[in-house]
């Protein structure tokens, strides 16, 4: 077996390099996903809690 050219190391570096940063970009993309959902889980929790003291102050006229 022959040692890699420096050619070679320099292609696998870049190769690293680029598995990398797609890796970091499909982790942000991650984050974002998880960040819109927690977003709408907030959103949604606040409407009940609304639609909760509504009731509980009177006002939905019951």
């Amino acid at each position: 077996m022959t040692a890699p050219s420096k050619e070679d190391e320099r292609g696998l570096n870049r190769r690293i390099d680029s598995l990398r940063r797609e890796r970091d970009s499909i982790r942000r993309l991650l984050e974002q996903a998880s960040m819109e959902g927690i977003r709408e889980n907030v959103e949604r929790l606040n409407k009940r809690l609304d639609r909760l003291d509504s009731e509980l102050s009177g006002e939905n006229g019951s």
